[in-house]
């Protein structure tokens, strides 16, 4: 298992953080119709998803990295669209994400 320098969780923050980005985009795109944030949207994705490459070229598990992404990602999403966008979050929907998110930490943990 590789171990956790500053570099591989800077990489694994900035990942999530450009995924959010593009994440949070999306609506200003307006179906892909409004340049700018389309742009900014598909460059957003693109970092986030290189920087995932990145930190599996450095010997990030597949089958820790992806999950983890899967959780953390949709979490912040929700956080951004309740902020930003003036959108409501159910509290089981928050729960079974965070559930997940901790779930993912363990079976990290044993494997």
């Amino acid at each position: 298992m590789v171990s956790l320098t500053p570099t591989i969780i800077a990489m694994l923050a900035a990942s999530v953080v450009f995924q959010v980005i593009g994440l949070s985009l999306m609506p200003l795109t307006k179906g892909l119709t409004e340049i700018l944030p389309s742009i900014g949207c598909g460059l957003a994705f693109l970092a986030g998803l290189g920087l995932m490459a990145r930190l599996l070229h450095s010997g990030i598990n597949l089958g820790i990295l992806l999950p983890f992404m899967a959780a953390i990602v949709p979490l912040c999403a929700i956080a951004v669209g309740m902020l930003f966008y003036g959108e409501s979050a159910s509290l089981t929907k928050l729960s079974l994400l965070v559930s997940a998110c901790l779930v993912i930490g363990f079976a990290s943990s044993i494997a």
